[in-house]
């Protein structure tokens, strides 16, 4: 008896979810390590002429309290803080003040109140900077930690219509706006970055990443490569560059990235995933299986990659491995029924009968819907004898598919087996409407035919196989025909059937 094969579902090709690396983000938030203790240096002296001296020494004089903290216990306190608020009292304007103010509220994550002294220097002096962090830069830092991104953007294209060609703005909003799902904005955010310095490689990646989720997939290409160019070590670049490739169908050219990609970092798991699926289409099923494994050590709880590792293994006839892996796999996740189809079919391979009827069992428990799965089963208790069991799984997959040849074949040498042969009649006439008939077809209802002394009917089949294996059937018939008591007693006699046997 034919036993169909499980097989793997065609393996589909996931985008990664596009992300930025972190220096982007360290464009925003750097400035919070301002509040880890580096004040900007102490006010500058003001003019006499230009402010009160006496309101200005008093501000000034507070302001100098608060510093003097710096590095001491009493650093970012609710103190200190009350002394630089003191300042700000006598001196609005005090930017220094304010700034230092900004900072504490930072560190004690008092990003509303951060925000309010930073705007008030925004009011005051619109280009005040610290340590090349502008004040653009340092409200879109609280901002974005207070979750208010449309507020952030603002801030850093407020910095931008002074500046247009300030990097460090640029660089922070185009992580906004992509981490805003704008990418519409973002990609000409990148391209002005990429005109100001074009061998900016994370730009590059970022800019050939947004090409890629709106599809343009020539574009970004050329912009993987021209990263890939600019930083040959490039992980992102080679492996992202492998997806678009995949997407595309070119397998050789993405195995070429996932491998260089796999060289830069290696033992990533998710490169040795796709490397395992491109190897697979290839047919480099050794290759494949390798990458699976190799995957599997590092991430050794996803049952997904034990699962390709074994439908890999039972490709290459390494049974008793694919068995192994298949069971670690349904061990981690008991709710595949492919996976239980395929160990059923391993088990029956390595003659473990009761373990492959299990797993067909739960297989068809998960989804009771699949044919092939029925009609292993079926052909398994055919094989072991158990006729009974044998004709309810044939006619269980014949049920989900009432033209299942060789489901219809199976059943009715079950049937004949089970002494049912008007039912083997009928399962061998479906066999032959459905023009998948064979020379046992005809041979077998030959047999079914004049068992139930119907000759006339019984010949043309005889006939039917001796035409297409005349050797074969002639010699069969003859050997039974020496029998006393014989099958074909209703047919021995017949002028038809004589000249059938002793046609050359």
């Amino acid at each position: 008896m034919i036993r169909q094969q499980a097989g793997e579902k065609p393996m589909t090709f996931r985008m990664a979810a596009h992300r930025f690396l972190p220096a982007l983000f360290c464009l925003l938030v750097s400035a919070i390590a301002l509040a880890q203790g580096q004040k900007i240096p102490p006010a500058k002296q003001q003019s006499p002429a230009e402010k009160d001296i006496k309101a200005y020494s008093e501000a000034m004089g507070w302001f100098k309290k608060a510093e003097a903290m710096i590095g001491t216990p009493q650093e970012n306190s609710e103190e200190q803080a009350e002394l630089f608020r003191k300042a700000i009292s006598i001196k609005p304007d005090f930017i220094e003040a304010h700034f230092n103010l900004g900072l504490i509220y930072m560190r004690q994550k008092k990003m509303k109140e951060a925000a309010g002294e930073f705007e008030a220097i925004r009011k005051i002096d619109s280009e005040f900077s610290a340590n090349e962090e502008s004040i653009h830069q340092l409200l879109a830092a609280v901002y974005l930690d207070l979750g208010q991104k449309e507020e952030a953007i603002a801030s850093i294209q407020a910095g931008l219509q002074k500046k247009p060609q300030n990097l460090r703005l640029l660089r922070a909003l185009a992580y906004l706006q992509v981490h805003s799902a704008d990418d519409t904005a973002a990609i000409p955010t990148l391209a002005a970055i990429l005109d100001i310095e074009p061998g900016d490689a994370e730009a590059r990646l970022n800019l050939a990443i947004l090409y890629q989720k709106q599809n343009r997939l020539e574009d970004a290409a050329k912009n993987y490569r021209l990263a890939i160019e600019a930083n040959p070590d490039d992980f992102n670049g080679h492996y992202h560059l492998a997806l678009l490739l995949l997407r595309q169908d070119k397998f050789a050219d993405a195995v070429a990235e996932l491998e260089a990609a796999n060289k830069i970092s290696p033992g990533n798991a998710d490169v040795l995933e796709r490397l395992g699926d491109t190897y697979t289409y290839l047919e480099q099923l050794e290759k494949a299986a390798q990458a699976y494994q190799d995957a599997a050590a590092r991430e050794s709880g996803r049952a997904v990659l034990l699962s390709k590792l074994a439908f890999t293994l039972a490709r290459l006839k390494r049974t008793a491995d694919a068995a192994a892996a298949l069971e670690r796999s349904v061990a981690l996740d008991p709710n595949s029924p492919d996976a239980f189809y395929l160990l059923g079919d391993l088990y029956s391979e390595l003659r473990k009968f009761d373990e492959s009827v299990t797993a067909y069992n739960r297989s068809l428990k998960l989804n009771p819907g699949q044919k092939n799965v029925h009609y292993n089963l079926g052909t398994l208790y055919a094989e072991s004898k158990h006729y009974g069991e044998a004709r309810s799984e044939l006619k269980a997959a014949i049920e989900i598919d009432p033209e299942y040849a060789a489901a219809w074949s199976n059943l009715a040498v079950v049937c004949e087996k089970l002494e049912l042969d008007k039912e083997a009649v009928a399962a061998n006439e479906k066999v032959i409407s459905l023009g998948k008939a064979v020379p046992a077809t005809y041979f077998r209802l030959g047999i079914l035919y004049a068992k139930a002394n119907n000759p006339d009917a019984a010949i043309p089949n005889f006939a039917k196989a001796i035409r297409l294996e005349p050797e074969k059937y002639r010699q069969v018939l003859r050997d039974e025909l020496k029998n006393v008591h014989s099958v074909l007693d209703s047919v021995r006699y017949k002028d038809a059937f004589v000249r059938l046997l002793a046609d050359k």
